[in-house]
């Protein structure tokens, strides 16, 4: 029943997820968004972090 309340006041439920997805683990699903991606990073490179003062 505690669980049950907690789980109510989220405001983002918990999910399970499914073990047969592991079988994906380490697989590139979309080779060309991540080829893009990386050119992307390489030209431009990562984002700055902005520090609050």
């Amino acid at each position: 029943m505690k669980i049950e309340k907690e789980l109510k006041k989220r405001k983002i439920p918990i999910v399970a997820i499914d073990k047969s997805l592991d079988k994906f683990d380490n697989k590139v699903m979309f080779p060309e968004k991540l080829e893009k991606a990386n050119e992307m990073l390489k030209r431009i490179g990562l984002p700055k972090k902005v520090v609050a003062k």
